[in-house]
């Protein structure tokens, strides 16, 4: 596997790199009032081991370090530690080499992280996660402490903030329609291919779709087949351990069997898991995402 790896743009990063975009974006999270043409500089990682976070936007507005990220699946109550390791690079990216060890202060813009949520479960239309609520011993007034603002973008009229930024309505609208194609019954490629018909028809991020449409499918597919194939895998595993559980006997040893069984049909499925992702994903990539010691993901690539 090469050691680096080309970034593979998301169709919310793409859609939302314009400049004028992130703009409009952070006006309606922040309540500011920013003109279009207010310089943006995009700061976005590119390296190997971030760039496999694909829903990820970076970028300085008039003194503001935002880190923007989309989540398509349920949010995980880590994304305060996450963002905390995101935005140390990011910093570190943007300061000259040597530049902390100068006695004089460095003046850094000031951090705002935000997570906008679209994914199918239920989430309350804003939420605040804290650094602070990980740490093992609470401290009233603790030394180091980030806040993430965490934000409902599926699409919903009642939803305020996606009524006040139009491209995050339309992304939002847009995404919705893929998701009502896949609840009609279709093949994922042909939701997404209606969907795209649908709003290149009814001027939904119209100019986008009719530039990158041939693009956005293999976008999705690839952010798509993520989540399904870790909830897939998730699902064989219980599935199998149940089929290997029953046949250990009935009472106590059905259950001592069935303990054992989800076991061995969880290790067969993720290891399963693991070789699937190899090509598409780095091995620290697929260690942190299925939460395994590089170690072991390691072993199990060198054995294919």
């Amino acid at each position: 596997m090469p050691a680096n790896r080309v970034y593979k743009d998301s169709v919310f990063s793409l859609y939302l790199s314009q400049p004028e975009r992130l703009v409009e974006v952070y006006n309606a999270v922040a309540g500011t009032n920013y003109p279009s043409d207010t310089p943006v500089q995009i700061n976005t990682l590119e390296d190997v081991l971030w760039k496999e976070q694909i829903n990820d936007l970076s970028f300085v507005l008039d003194g503001q370090m935002v880190v923007l990220i989309e989540h398509q699946s349920t949010v995980n109550e880590n994304m305060a530690l996450r963002m905390l390791l995101y935005g140390a690079r990011v910093y570190e990216k943007m300061l000259p080499a040597n530049a902390v060890y100068r006695r004089k202060r460095i003046a850094i813009p000031t951090p705002r992280f935000i997570v906008l949520y679209n994914g199918t479960e239920e989430y309350p239309e804003h939420q605040e996660q804290w650094l602070s609520q990980s740490f093992i011993v609470a401290e009233d007034s603790p030394v180091l402490e980030l806040k993430v603002d965490i934000y409902n973008i599926n699409y919903n009229q009642s939803s305020q903030l996606i009524q006040k930024s139009k491209s995050l309505k339309e992304y939002s609208l847009f995404v919705h329609m893929v998701n009502v194609g896949l609840s009609e019954g279709l093949a994922f490629g042909e939701a997404v291919t209606k969907a795209i018909r649908y709003c290149i028809a009814h001027d939904i991020m119209g100019e986008f779709l009719s530039k990158h449409g041939s693009e956005v499918e293999n976008m999705l597919f690839t952010e798509w087949n993520m989540d399904e194939a870790l909830a897939v895998t998730a699902e064989e595993a219980r599935a199998e351990g149940e089929a290997r559980g029953r046949v250990a006997g009935r009472i106590e040893g059905e259950r001592r069997g069935l303990e054992k069984g989800e076991k061995l049909g969880f290790e067969k499925s993720r290891k399963q898991m693991i070789q699937a992702l190899d090509g598409v994903l780095s091995a620290e990539v697929i260690a942190e995402k299925l939460g395994l010691p590089l170690e072991y993901v390691q072993e199990i690539l060198k054995k294919q």
